[in-house]
C-alpha cells in the first residue's frame, strides 16, 4: 500500500512539472481587462482567458505585463521588469 502511495504521488509530482514546462510566457502592453469575466486582451490583439479573474485585480490598460499561458488559457499574470533591490 505504501508503495502505491509513493508511486501516486511521484506521477503527481511529475504531471505538475510537465504541465508547467508546458506553458509559454508573453510579454505585451494591455489594451483591455475584465476581471470580473477573466479575460485579458494585450495590444498585438492577443486574449487571454483565466479561471480565476482576481489573478487580473489591480492590472490597467495600458500597463505592461507578462502572461503565462497555455494557448489562449491564461495561467498568471506578472510584473516582467520588477524593481531591483
Amino acid at each position: 500500500m505504501r508503495n502505491l502511495i509513493l508511486a501516486a504521488a511521484s506521477v503527481a509530482f511529475l504531471a505538475s512539472g510537465a504541465a508547467a514546462i508546458a506553458a509559454e510566457q508573453t510579454e505585451g502592453t494591455v489594451t483591455s481587462v475584465n476581471a470580473s469575466a477573466g479575460t485579458l486582451t494585450l495590444q498585438n490583439g492577443q486574449t487571454f482567458n483565466f479561471a480565476n479573474g482576481t489573478q487580473l485585480y489591480g492590472i490597467l490598460p495600458g500597463q505592461t505585463v507578462g502572461v503565462s499561458h497555455d494557448g489562449s488559457q491564461g495561467l498568471g499574470a506578472f510584473n516582467p521588469k520588477p524593481a531591483n533591490d
